[in-house]
């Protein structure tokens, strides 16, 4: 009686067990994984890799903004007239200048009876730049102005000097981010190398490198110079003055220069011993000057070409890679 009892017990335990594990299964089923879920969880994960591969092949393959030559306009009060230059940029501008580069310059001058089209357009600027920038790694702005005939001085007619130093060089500078003297250059073929030579010793404060191609550092202006109605410079009631010209001569202002500077700006000369419009022997006084002031200059006396562009555009490769040795020596 007794084992019938017990065997009663343990079989009413064991149905009590089952029927307490069916509640608690009931009430926390297992997670159903169907077919439809896996293929669900399947696309997101695909979905996700696909977005970041293609975040990632964006960023690796985004292309660089070219360079480019640009035509502007500003508004000079000093020749109280708008002033037509151009600008070169190179690639990738907006991103540095966004990024807070500043930009290292060349003011670069054009010859007589030119305009701030020449040096874009009959000589490969933007060739010779695109190629400096890309080996030195040294994203440089350059900038050409319009200076007339005016040899880049005061005349009575226009005030291209002032204009040059309170105009072009602050607007241009704000515009588009400039750097300061130890990273701005100037230099010219012809006149332009006159006008860059002058502006250097006047203005001690702006330039600390100077590239000046077959200078016109004349001794005595040319007969057809002197006498033409479309060059203002050098001039007293309309007549060519041989004082004024001498006057204004560049290496007049080297003294008072070197009084007022204690880093003179480099300069390279490159000119060629064949040139007719302007006699080697004046550009040998000019360097001999500089090097008697003891202002470090690199001179380079060809032996091929003339006083013309198929001669400059051999030289300003020269020029422009002096500047930017230059620039590189001193950041």
């Amino acid at each position: 009686m007794k084992k019938y009892l017990w065997a009663v017990i343990i079989v009413t335990i064991a149905i009590i067990g089952v029927i307490f594990g069916g509640l608690v299964h009931s009430l926390n089923p297992p997670e159903k994984h169907t077919a439809q879920s896996h293929s669900n969880q399947q696309q997101s994960a695909k979905s996700v890799g696909k977005n970041t591969r293609s975040a990632a092949k964006k960023t690796v393959t985004a292309s660089p903004a070219p360079s480019h030559v640009i035509s502007r306009v500003c508004y000079s009060p000093q020749l109280r007239r708008n002033w037509r230059y151009r600008v070169y940029l190179p690639k990738n501008y907006q991103r540095l200048k966004e990024q807070g580069t500043r930009f290292p310059v060349i003011y670069m001058l054009h010859g007589l009876y030119g305009d701030e089209t020449n040096l874009t357009t009959q000589a490969h600027s933007k060739t010779y730049l695109d190629q400096l920038v890309a080996e030195k790694h040294l994203p440089v702005v350059a900038i050409f102005p319009d200076g007339g005939n005016s040899f880049y001085l005061n005349t009575s007619n226009e005030k291209m000097e002032n204009a040059m130093v309170d105009d072009l060089i602050p607007q241009t500078t704000k515009s588009y981010q400039l750097a300061g003297q130890k990273q701005r250059a100037i230099g010219g073929i012809s006149m332009g190398g006159y006008g860059a030579a002058r502006l250097t010793f006047r203005h001690p404060q702006l330039f600390s490198v100077d590239a000046l191609v077959s200078p016109a550092i004349w001794q005595k202006v040319p007969a057809t110079v002197q006498s033409n109605p479309q060059v203002d410079a050098f001039r007293t009631n309309g007549a060519f003055n041989q004082k004024a010209f001498e006057q204004a001569q560049p290496s007049r202002y080297l003294t008072s220069y070197l009084n007022q500077t204690k880093s003179p700006a480099h300069f390279y000369i490159e000119t060629t011993a064949l040139d007719t419009t302007v006699p080697i022997a004046d550009v040998n006084l000019f360097v001999g000057q500089l090097k008697q002031h003891q202002i470090k200059s690199t001179y380079q006396v060809d032996h091929f070409g003339n006083h013309n562009w198929p001669y400059w555009n051999r030289a300003l490769p020269n020029a422009y890679r002096y500047i930017f040795n230059q620039f590189k020596s001193q950041r």
